[in-house]
């Protein structure tokens, strides 16, 4: 099992991190739309939750980030030679466009809940704490907190989610075509390596 990338095939590290984030991503876009409309603004039973979220956001975060890493020291393979120019344009744009988003969303997540003025020392009802998984604290850039910049990021954070949505859904659609339609292998080699 090959662990560096080459011209024809992934390495095993690049097809974890691919679908264990993959797996991550679409649980957190879900967790995230239930939490933005399956409770009523400041019900209790979401707070634990948020923690949650804001915990394996984190996770998701790290795991962009030594993804690009391992992209950045390893080559991609070539796409399939059938590939026309306007179909390895829409490729670019959306792999671009997926880690582009794959840091936005976590980072507006974080700026939009510490933004909050419910992030501040003795904030009423309760202090909400940047945790990760109760280990430690994200950093709080702003003391104190501006509900108006947490608005901001969390329209951000928002639209960022329904954009990740998007575009993974035309990634999936495109894979599912090499797939089906091509039978290039693309996705036998994301899978098999």
């Amino acid at each position: 099992m090959a662990t560096r990338n080459s011209s024809k095939t992934w390495g095993w590290p690049a097809r974890l991190l691919h679908w264990s984030m993959a797996f991550l991503i679409v649980a957190m876009l879900g967790f995230g739309f239930y939490l933005t409309f399956g409770f009523n603004p400041g019900d209790p039973a979401k707070l634990g939750l948020v923690q949650w979220h804001k915990s394996f956001g984190f996770v998701v975060f790290t795991l962009a980030v030594l993804r690009l890493l391992w992209r950045v020291v390893n080559p991609t393979p070539s796409m399939p030679d059938g590939m026309v120019g306007i179909e390895r344009a829409a490729a670019h744009f959306s792999h671009f466009s997926l880690y582009l988003l794959m840091f936005a969303l976590p980072l507006s997540g974080w700026l939009m809940s510490s933004a909050s003025p419910f992030n501040d020392e003795g904030a009423y009802p309760i202090q909400i704490k940047n945790m990760v998984f109760g280990l430690f604290e994200m950093p709080d850039p702003f003391q104190p907190g501006s509900e108006e910049l947490s608005k901001f990021f969390g329209a951000v954070h928002f639209y960022t989610g329904l954009g990740l949505t998007l575009i993974l859904g035309a990634h999936i659609a495109g894979a599912l075509k090499h797939a089906i339609v091509e039978r290039d292998g693309v996705m036998r080699r994301m899978i098999f390596g």
